[in-house]
């Protein structure tokens, strides 16, 4: 968020500027300089501006331009010429919108990384494997690995894409269904049928849910809303408590964990691949997890090997990750080879997850044609009933519903 100052300096000078950052930090840079603050406001249009221009990079776009620029290096062009040269083709919004800048640093004399990094568009492992290309002077190298690290991210994240797609569609259109049925539909059918208090249970619950539903329409719609709202209030430590909740889901709770470790081991093999400690490894993937649950875990880990202890002891001692995991890099390290064993995990759980999503799909997709068909079951049958009760009256009782 930007805001907007003006505060009066020590010597009665009065002067007004933006900053960037939340209210409390800029207050207190402010008041450690001595500055007295006259009023300090938020700048909702430039934020605005900002967060719409600062949209992270796709991932499928990240490896193609990192396969793209690996691929311009090895026909002898500098990486400026590279950066210009891609700035042409790629569609990517962000992307493009970032190459001239990383461009225009270069001719600043910036590094490779401060150049990147300025653009406040690419991830942490981006910067990470930049600034050890630089040093080691392997940057087409480095180049590749990220590239095939995005494309691997991409394949994931598309699957699961996919297996989200139907259930979305699926569960919209039975709310639409519902809200048309008891706007549109229920009404006039209770007009030409009127419906007795003794009438059967299917047909007085969907009365009963469509008149809660014309009354209360606002109450269902805001219910998302105010969940977010919630959850953003929530202290740390409770949001904690419900993140660790997700591990023990049945189903899902695997899947999750399963997803987290390919992530895990895919940053560890690619940074361990081009020359960065386990330690500072660690770190890295500490500071940008976004699960803390699963951040505390890395942090034990990483503490248990500063201790003294190899990698796999620390995962062994950590008791979050299954066996085969410390045994298969145990045995990466006894070789000399982490970061292959590493990687080697990682493909395992990718391809773990991707069969686990696939048979959750199959299980998903019958389930909810099952519960559409179980919803319009419920609809007919509430105002059929009523009808053969209506023929039988008609009938003088010799018809029996």
């Amino acid at each position: 968020m930007y805001y907007r100052y003006c505060i009066l300096s020590q010597t009665g000078n009065e002067t007004t500027g933006m900053e960037r950052g939340s209210y409390q930090a800029i207050r207190d840079k402010l008041r450690k300089e001595n500055f007295h603050i006259l009023s300090l406001e938020p700048d909702l249009i430039k934020s605005l501006d900002f967060y719409l221009k600062r949209k992270k990079i796709k991932t499928h776009a990240l490896a193609e331009f990192f396969e793209d620029l690996s691929n311009t290096l090895e026909t002898g062009l500098s990486i400026h010429e590279a950066i210009m040269t891609l700035e042409e083709s790629t569609v990517e919004p962000a992307l493009k919108r970032a190459l001239p800048q990383i461009g225009a640093g270069l001719l600043r004399g910036l590094s490779l990384t401060e150049a990147f990094s300025q653009t406040e568009v690419f991830p942490w492992q981006v910067l990470s494997m930049l600034r050890v290309g630089e040093k080691s002077g392997s940057l087409e190298r480095v180049f590749g690995d990220l590239a095939g690290h995005y494309s691997r991210e991409a394949d994931f994240l598309r699957s699961l894409r996919g297996a989200l797609v139907y259930p979305s569609v699926i569960f919209c259109l039975l709310v639409a269904v519902m809200f048309y049925v008891s706007f549109q539909v229920i009404p006039h059918l209770e007009a030409l049928l009127p419906i007795k208090e003794n009438a059967h249970f299917a047909t007085r619950l969907l009365l009963s849910l469509n008149h809660f539903l014309k009354d209360y329409w606002f109450v269902c719609l805001s219910v998302p809303f105010t969940l977010v709202f919630v959850f953003s209030r929530l202290k740390t430590s409770q949001i904690d408590r419900i993140r660790d909740f997700y591990y023990r889901i049945p189903v899902v709770g695997p899947l999750i964990k399963d997803m987290a470790y390919s992530f895990l081991f895919s940053d560890l093999a690619i940074l361990q691949r081009n020359g960065i400690g386990i330690i500072e490894a660690l770190t890295l993937v500490e500071e940008t997890a976004i699960d803390k649950f699963f951040a505390d875990k890395i942090r034990r880990v990483k503490d248990a090997v500063m201790s003294g202890l190899s990698l796999w002891q620390a995962l062994k001692e950590a008791a979050f990750f299954p066996k085969p995991v410390y045994s298969s890099i145990r045995k990466g390290e006894e070789m000399g080879s982490l970061d292959k064993y590493l990687q080697n995990l990682a493909g395992s759980y990718f391809k773990k997850v991707t069969r686990r999503i696939d048979a959750l799909l199959s299980f998903i997709q019958p389930a909810f044609l099952m519960l559409c068909a179980s919803l319009l079951l419920f609809i007919v049958s509430a105002f059929i009933i009523p009808v053969y009760s209506n023929l039988s009256n008609i009938a003088g009782g010799n018809v029996k519903f």
